[in-house]
């Protein structure tokens, strides 16, 4: 067996089902505790820090779990080599994990949605590490780039791939949780990017409104865009066909989105509620729902997607009883608050500076998008 493997053979160990192997994470306790990678593919993890390996080898090799195979992971690929060749010289089928965290902050997966007579290609592209999801509309050599990650590289170059001029690009609301890379996609590709003018108050950006319709390609595909505030104000789904919503934040896969990013919980959740009942609640409840954010490994099926059904998530966000919904949301939202690097996401992403390293520090751990997972 090989030594190493790369992040996207690492990404699809994760998402199959080798019970037999284990995760070492070989960066500090309070690091692994922080984030590190799950799935199914993998039942075990395990923290054994590289140090403990440098200062008590035998001490740390009686922490490392049986394991037919044990895949070893740090913060950039360099510690986890070095632990990697401690096991194999005492006979564990270790393997490395090449680039660490590093690499798997940057990765992303394209995973093809829908079906070919749909007139219109829809593809789903997942940033495992954050649970970002993003998308591609595509139709006659054009597409429309939904709620892009600072990763412009991963959207080009898949149009490059695939002969596709990038049309616009736009986001269904000014993300908190992650850096958005849709204004950078827009300058580099000559696209326009598309913001709602409720969220982009002070911004330093080169955007445009949020239109009521986009067309994408020579078949004139529509895609109407639905005014949805709540989770911010001004946020916005896009359906497309009349069959696929992209939700943005305001419905996610187990949840809806936390009113409380404008610090006016109450008044948002009221406009949360409209969204749901009055905007959403009229679409036909067999859409599909492709939300913005993914929880956990446990939301994605076994193609990697994340997709939900429109009746099933109203069905769970309990919109049957307007007073029920505000006080319940409300509830919840008191007993949780918003991580500190949230307020300084938002400016960044109406245009202020972050460098290289500070958008590293931002982005570290999942997201924190979804009530549920606000209130875990």
């Amino acid at each position: 067996m090989e030594h190493s493997v790369d992040i996207a053979h690492f990404d699809r160990l994760l998402q199959g089902n080798d019970s037999g192997a284990v995760l070492l994470d070989a960066r500090s306790a309070l690091d692994s505790q922080r984030w590190h990678p799950d799935g199914p593919g993998i039942a075990t993890f395990a923290n054994v820090p590289y140090s403990e390996f440098v200062e008590d080898e035998d001490g740390a090799l009686a922490r490392v779990p049986q394991a037919d195979s044990i895949y070893v992971l740090c913060a950039r690929g360099q510690s986890s080599q070095y632990v990697t060749g401690v096991l194999r010289e005492r006979g564990r089928n270790a393997i490395n994990v090449e680039g660490g965290m590093m690499a798997w902050a940057a990765h992303h997966r394209v995973i093809h949605l829908n079906d070919a007579g749909d007139g219109v290609a829809i593809y789903q592209v997942v940033r495992p590490a954050k649970g970002c999801l993003s998308y591609m509309v595509c139709s006659g050599g054009e597409a429309l780039i939904v709620d892009a990650t600072r990763y412009g590289g991963v959207y080009r170059e898949f149009a490059e791939r695939n002969a596709l001029r990038i049309a616009a690009v736009a986001d269904t609301h000014l993300h908190a949780d992650h850096l958005s890379g849709g204004a950078a996609l827009s300058s580099e590709s000559g696209a326009g990017y598309h913001l709602a003018d409720e969220d982009a108050q002070g911004s330093a950006l080169q955007r445009q409104a949020m239109p009521k319709h986009f067309e994408i390609g020579d078949a004139k595909i529509r895609v109407l865009t639905l005014p949805v505030p709540g989770h911010t104000l001004g946020s916005t789904a896009l359906l497309v066909n009349d069959r696929y919503l992209i939700s943005g934040d305001t419905l996610l896969p187990e949840g809806v989105g936390r009113p409380d990013l404008g610090n006016k919980a109450r008044e948002w959740t009221e406009y949360l509620y409209q969204s749901l009942s009055e905007v959403l609640g009229k679409l036909d409840p067999q859409t599909a729902v492709l939300p913005a954010h993914a929880a956990s490994a446990a939301q994605f099926d076994a193609r990697g997607a994340c997709q939900r059904e429109l009746g099933t998530l109203l069905a769970t966000a309990k919109i049957a009883d307007r007073g029920a919904f505000v006080d319940g949301v409300e509830e919840r939202v008191s007993r949780s608050s918003q991580p500190a690097a949230y307020a300084e996401i938002r400016k960044i992403n109406l245009g202020g500076p972050a460098s290289p390293e500070r958008a590293q520090e931002l982005e570290i751990g999942m997201n924190q998008c979804a009530l549920s997972s606000a209130t875990a």
